[in-house]
């Protein structure tokens, strides 16, 4: 099966799109990065929503692309995309951080001097 060059063009906009609809309703990578669902759940929740948002709007996008071109790459390009990005922000966010120093809990109990 060979692809349909025509359907480069509608494609290609269903990515550049996708990426944009990340980039407006979700923080920065490297803000989502440096923190944790334990550490604050409103920002996970925050990061979530935006997830929901982009991938509506993107599979919106490349729905209509895909009507209007008759051919299914545009709305599959879309998926492959929002999927990636999903993917990508959830294990940023779940994220275990091995090079990261670790950071250290000290319990001082009543009557107790700290080492």
């Amino acid at each position: 099966m060979i692809p349909n060059p025509e359907m480069f063009g509608p494609a290609t906009f269903a990515v550049g799109q996708s990426v944009a609809s990340f980039t407006a309703f979700l923080p920065k990578f490297s803000e989502v990065r440096q923190r944790t669902p334990n550490d604050d759940p409103s920002f996970a929740a925050d990061v979530r929503m935006g997830e929901i948002a982009s991938v509506t709007v993107s599979m919106g996008v490349g729905l209509i692309a895909s009507s209007l071109t008759g051919s299914p790459i545009p709305a599959v390009v879309t998926l492959l995309v929002c999927l990636i990005l999903v993917t990508l922000y959830e294990s940023a966010l779940n994220a275990d951080r091995p090079m990261e120093p670790k950071r250290s809990l000290t319990i001082v109990r009543s009557g107790e001097k700290n080492a």
